[in-house]
């Protein structure tokens, strides 16, 4: 029955490799995940869908982060390769996410153990980036952005009329920055809710890392912060104070990122459901002079 309610469900091949039993599936973004009853415990199998180097880089991450006491999921087993698709199997992570009944306390909270996240992951050594990631000022700096957006001129002029208003400011944001001397650090990359679990009021879980890369600290402030989202930002600032260089570049980081992806899609003839340009639109206290209304 469960075979046929969700594609790519574990095949009996794969059950019998880990010696588990499929309980519920738990869904997922691009890998997706089973919980299931092995070894006398419940246990999470994950179908990857990146490539051999990307699972790699995930896997160390997770044992290293492990090891730096984090309550995450290194790999029990695996990564396999089973009928042409790569296997592996995780402990489950127990807990709830935090409460947002009082949403700013929420932020202020995951601000705070973000900034102390970070400090310990600063220490991290051995981890370049990942493919294909890129920091704000690569992305800004690439011509191709330009060429993509003319060629999309006739055809989305709204859309490349938006992108190219945020991408000017975005660059004219940056000037003056050496963004490229700036050192970075391995962000979690979606610092959100629900990859957080608690249990009685202890951190119990940090989950899904398929975002994970190198880049500045603050880079983690796009999925979480999403220019909407300021109390996550004044609480890891009572952490870990950001330099005022730091602040200029929150909203062209924000921007850059969204501006990649936009143009991906144009890049791909693929759209996205209007998430992109609904981002591009929000507009906080933070973003300073760039706080204005489109127009």
């Amino acid at each position: 029955m469960l075979a046929k309610m969700f594609s790519n469900f574990p095949s009996d091949e794969v059950l019998d490799h880990f010696g588990c039993q499929v309980i519920t599936s738990l869904g997922g973004r691009t890998n997706q995940h089973w919980l299931v009853h092995c070894r006398g415990e419940s246990l999470v199998l994950r179908l990857w869908s990146k490539d051999a180097d990307d699972i790699e880089y995930e896997v160390r991450l997770l044992k290293s982060i492990a090891a730096l006491g984090y309550p995450v999921a290194p790999v029990i087993e695996g990564p396999v390769v089973l009928g042409e698709q790569i296997w592996s199997l995780f402990p489950y992570l127990q807990g709830d996410p935090p409460s947002i009944e009082n949403p700013i306390a929420e932020q202020r909270a995951r601000g705070r153990l973000m900034a102390q996240f970070h400090a310990d992951l600063s220490g991290l050594r051995g981890f370049g980036q990942r493919k294909p990631w890129r920091r704000c000022e690569e992305i800004l700096d690439d011509p191709t952005i330009d060429r993509i957006l003319t060629k999309n001129e006739r055809e989305k002029s709204d859309e490349v009329r938006i992108l190219r208003w945020h991408l000017n400011r975005a660059r004219e944001r940056i000037k003056g920055l050496q963004l490229r001397n700036r050192s970075g650090i391995i962000i979690h990359g979606d610092f959100t809710p629900w990859n957080l679990r608690f249990r009685e009021g202890k951190l119990s879980g940090i989950l899904d890392f398929e975002l994970a890369h190198w880049d500045h600290r603050i880079g983690d402030f796009a999925l979480s912060w999403r220019g909407k989202y300021d109390e996550v930002v004044y609480g890891y600032h009572e952490v870990s104070p950001l330099d005022p260089e730091e602040w200029e570049l929150l909203t062209p980081l924000w921007w850059a990122g969204l501006i990649e992806l936009a143009c991906k899609h144009m890049a791909e003839g693929t759209q996205d459901d209007g998430w992109i340009m609904k981002k591009l639109m929000q507009r906080s206290p933070l973003m300073g002079k760039d706080a204005v209304d489109f127009h």
